[in-house]
């Protein structure tokens, strides 16, 4: 109210007479219709322009239907459409691990560093971070990591696990955790 008194308008004007009876020089120098059309163009034209121009974006995942609940398929970003099955008869993850640990008996899997030591260290602001000091890397080999994935497995079955039943594993990080996902 105190607004209105001031500028002389009435507050009961909609906002386009009060535009249409303002002294903004837009205005007086265009009319209404200008500024509007000018506002328009000002944000139609660069979505219009960002739409023809834009890139396409690859598709990350698709909706897939696995074991009767609905999920998202991912892909490689190196690959412009999904890849079904990398190895005729891969169609899981353990079945695609045992395929690879065939194929690349010898080659590095998994590798792993002992810790030596570790300590903290205060950083300038106060906070504290702890340092480790870790070891070369020791390497197993596919042959090696399948070999203890089966023996995790097996070990699994004989405490009573069914198949297709769930299992948590709440640890550090560690290799076994790979290892175990292969399951």
């Amino acid at each position: 109210m105190i607004m209105a008194t001031i500028t002389g308008e009435n507050p009961n004007m909609s906002i386009l007479q009060r535009l249409t009876t303002s002294d903004l020089p837009l205005v007086k120098e265009y009319g209404l219709p200008g500024v509007i059309g000018a506002l328009l163009l000002a944000i139609v034209i660069p979505i219009l322009l960002s739409s023809m121009f834009s890139k396409k974006v690859k598709k990350r995942a698709v909706q897939v239907d696995v074991g009767g609940e609905a999920g998202l398929a991912m892909r490689n970003s190196r690959f412009s459409s999904l890849i079904q099955v990398p190895w005729e008869g891969a169609t899981t993850m353990a079945a695609l691990f045992e395929m690879a640990s065939k194929k690349y008996t010898q080659h590095r899997c998994l590798g792993t560093r002992k810790l030596i030591s570790s300590e903290f260290i205060e950083a300038a602001d106060g906070r504290k971070f702890e340092k480790l000091h870790l070891g070369e890397y020791q390497w197993n080999s596919y042959a090696e990591a399948f070999k203890r994935a089966c023996n995790f497995a097996s070990g699994l079955i004989k405490m009573g696990h069914q198949l297709d039943s769930r299992a948590a594993i709440f640890s550090d990080t560690r290799a076994e955790w790979i290892i175990a996902a292969q399951v």
